[in-house]
């Protein structure tokens, strides 16, 4: 892996350098390849055309002394026995041919090519032969006849005799070599353009990034206003900056609903502690003329409410952190019943309250869940219910389409529509109704929809006629495998 610690940008350019090093190899190699064997397939077609020309002239009788200026090539022709007849003289000490190494006579009027290695001659030989020695040729070798005589110095009949024509690689080495010098400066500066063209579109690809990384660091939790910048363009970056900014604006509700809790928490817990000290410092200035029983029954009144008020803001920080720890099948119906007697046991005597249970389903509602959490949901809405009920309380449980149902309404005063959603705001009281005096702490409902979010489900305000009272409505997942039972319906009052 390519420069782990290393910026992107440059790791980009270094595996960009890299690949087009080895293309940019792989096609110089190839470019050489097909240089060479273009050019010496060109020097073995001009090496066969001159070789056509060398026999004409023979075979019709013209000689050699026109042949030696009109072929760029070193070429000899030997007679059967491979004794040299005419040609090249640098030629000459290399035959007769058999001892030299070239090729046998070909069939007639087939030319062929063969590789050939010249070997080493005398030292008193011409210069131009001593230069051919010990090198390596390819060789174009025909045979021919005809009519003619050799310019009327033929030892033999023109039909026994053999052509060969030396071809060099001299001129395909120079065309490469000439490919070579380009590929030698070429070759690096077309790496390092992409390298370069690499790093710069990286750089501009990255600079919103940069932008962002310096608007975070400017972020802090006094101030979480502040948003990063969304590129205008609709790639990765920019959908990593519109998220970044969805978690800002997530993490500013949160931040801010702690610090309203926090507030409000203070608030609940200053009224009773105050009223407490207040009963006690009076009682302490005046002993003599302080009812006692009377303040300690407040005091042990703003005892309680505290105890209440801790114990549901526990609550609450657990559910914010976990989910249910001791989930097993909990049947609705009982739960349901449970609550509503308990309900009925504290109901205000100011009110008449009827508290009915109706689960045509039977007891076969059973959800996955913790028991003690459940009834404390269904124990929040009844108790929210019977403090605002005018008489009536009705507690509904279903399992329509594999979904739990429980339905608890009242014949209250019922919920303004523009606060559907704030009641289940943390310390929420609409009216006078909903005071603390009631024994509310502001935290029923928004436990019993924590709860139920604990448990996969929802707790909705249903809909109900104007001044017809409220109706809440929890749904949670029935337990897998646990089909509902149909069975009569049942009812407590």
């Amino acid at each position: 892996m390519i420069g782990r610690g290393l910026p992107i940008r440059l790791r980009a350019a270094l595996a960009a350098a890299l690949t087009a090093a080895l293309a940019f190899t792989a096609g110089a190699w190839w470019l050489r390849h097909e240089v060479y064997a273009s050019k010496m397939g060109d020097i073995r077609n001009r090496a066969r055309a001159s070789l056509d020309v060398i026999e004409q002239r023979y075979k019709y009788g013209y000689g050699s002394g026109q042949v030696l200026f009109e072929t760029p090539y070193t070429w000899v022709i030997v007679d059967p026995a491979g004794r040299f007849v005419e040609g090249d003289p640098d030629l000459q000490p290399f035959v007769p041919a058999p001892l030299y190494g070239l090729p046998d006579r070909p069939g007639p009027t087939v030319p062929i090519e063969q590789d050939l290695h010249l070997g080493a001659v005398a030292d008193d030989a011409p210069a131009g032969s001593r230069e051919l020695s010990d090198h390596d040729f390819r060789v174009v070798t025909s045979a021919f006849h005809g009519p003619g005589l050799l310019d009327g110095r033929a030892r033999a009949p023109v039909e026994n005799l053999t052509l060969h024509i030396l071809v060099t690689p001299q001129e395909a080495e120079e065309a490469v070599a000439t490919v070579d010098q380009v590929l030698y400066v070429g070759l690096p500066a077309a790496v390092l353009l992409v390298a370069l063209i690499v790093w710069t579109t990286a750089s501009r690809a990255l600079r919103p990034v940069e932008v962002i990384q310096q608007r975070l660091r400017t972020i802090t939790s006094r101030d979480l206003s502040l948003r990063v910048p969304v590129p205008p363009r609709h790639d990765e970056i920019a959908r990593l900056a519109a998220t970044t900014n969805d978690t800002l604006d997530r993490l500013e509700q949160a931040v801010e609903q702690q610090r309203r809790f926090t507030a409000d928490a203070s608030h609940e817990l200053r009224t009773p502690l105050a009223s407490l000290r207040a009963d006690l410092e009076v009682a302490l200035h005046y002993p003599d003329r302080t009812n006692w029983p009377e303040v300690i029954r407040g005091t042990l009144g703003d005892a309680e409410r505290l105890e209440r008020l801790i114990e549901d803001l526990l609550l609450l920080a657990d559910l914010d952190n976990r989910t249910p720890s001791t989930a097993h099948p909990v049947d609705l119906g009982a739960l349901a019943r449970k609550a509503a007697a308990q309900a009925r046991r504290h109901a205000p005597a100011s009110v008449s309250v009827s508290v009915q249970v109706d689960c045509p389903a039977g007891d076969g509602v059973t959800v996955h869940g913790d028991a003690r959490q459940l009834e404390r949901l269904l124990r929040n809405l009844l108790d929210n219910a019977v403090r605002h009920a005018r008489g009536r309380v009705q507690v509904t449980v279903s399992a329509p389409a594999g979904t739990a149902l429980v339905d608890v309404r009242d014949d209250g005063p019922g919920i303004p529509a523009e606060h559907r959603e704030r009641i289940f705001e943390r310390f929420t009281r609409l009216d006078a109704s909903r005071n603390r005096t009631s024994g509310g702490t502001g935290l029923g409902l928004a436990i019993a929809r924590e709860i139920a979010h604990n448990h996969h489900g929802t707790l909705t305000l249903g809909e109900t006629p104007p001044a017809a009272g409220a109706r809440f409505v929890a749904a949670l997942p029935l337990q897998e495998g646990r089909a509902p039972r149909s069975s009569t319906p049942h009812e407590e009052s």
